[in-house]
């Protein structure tokens, strides 16, 4: 679809025959031969009516764009419109960023060698119920705060245990600062990160005592921005386990049973990558 040839030949018909145009008997006719693909569509409606009874789909992804907060300032998305419309017929772009930009995944390999990488990792564990854990409490005096064991037991003592393969998630209020990407990185000016994270007796908990699949975040890193040792990163996918990064709108699944939805490319050799990342409530 994309090669030079298709765009020689859509740009010779264009100029031969001019764009398209649809009248209402070409559309009338166009209906009479979809009118045989109605069979095969048939069950579409049954599956729009189960995936709407599952309730409401809140995206859990930021948009991707060149002006995304990133962890290593080198990995700041580009983008360049390669072909168009109105020249060529189509529209395409080319991107170039790296995998842990925006909305992400960090897959085990990202971390530990030789362990398994996005496109080998298993899909059943991208399917999680939600627990979303509110800490946006602490961050006004303490921008470096974490999501603590104790944290962890208070949320417990109001819901109940934190179920078998869930994706257990910090709420900070972070995501307010995503815009302006000094903030959401946390630099005061001298390059220094500040930001909330996982603290790792929260790590060490969930891994020892709960059979979670991951965990995410609404800033740029699993452990807060202070941290040089990276102890929950090393934890967490050194045991299988995978982290989001970037995560948007967690604060409308406080209180709420929801399952997410980890939608992340399966490049070759992947350490993790942008997603989308959706949560079905209800």
């Amino acid at each position: 679809m994309c090669s030079p040839e298709v765009a020689r030949v859509v740009n010779e018909r264009i100029a031969k025959e001019g764009r398209p145009q649809f009248s209402r008997r070409n559309f009338l006719r166009l209906g009479g031969m979809a009118a045989a693909g109605l069979a095969v569509a048939s069950t579409v409606p049954a599956r729009v009516a189960r995936a709407q009874s599952m309730g409401q789909v809140i995206d859990l992804s930021h948009v991707f764009s060149p002006n995304v907060p990133t962890y290593v300032p080198s990995d700041t998305a580009t983008r360049e419109t390669t072909v168009t419309v109105k020249d060529n017929g189509f529209y395409i772009q080319r991107w170039s960023f790296g995998e842990h930009t925006g909305t992400h995944a960090d897959i085990p390999a990202h971390f530990v060698e030789g362990a398994e990488t996005v496109d080998n990792y298993p899909a059943e564990l991208l399917v999680s119920p939600a627990v979303v854990i509110d800490i946006s409490a602490k961050t006004a005096d303490n921008p470096n705060a974490m999501l603590t064991a104790d944290d962890i037991a208070a949320w417990e003592s109001a819901n109940g245990e934190i179920p078998a393969g869930a994706l257990v998630c910090m709420y900070s209020g972070w995501e307010s600062k995503w815009d302006d990407v000094p903030a959401f990185r946390g630099d005061p000016g001298d390059g220094s990160l500040n930001f909330p994270g996982f603290g790792p007796d929260a790590a060490q908990f969930l891994l020892e005592e709960r059979d979670i699949h991951g965990i995410a975040v609404d800033t740029l890193s699993l452990d807060p921005g202070n941290s040089t040792t990276f102890d929950v990163h090393v934890a967490m996918l050194s045991a299988g386990k995978y982290g989001l990064e970037g995560v948007a709108n967690l604060s409308q699944l406080i209180g709420r049973s929801a399952s997410v939805v980890v939608g992340v490319p399966r490049w070759e050799q992947g350490s993790g990558g942008p997603c989308r990342v959706l949560a079905l409530v209800g």
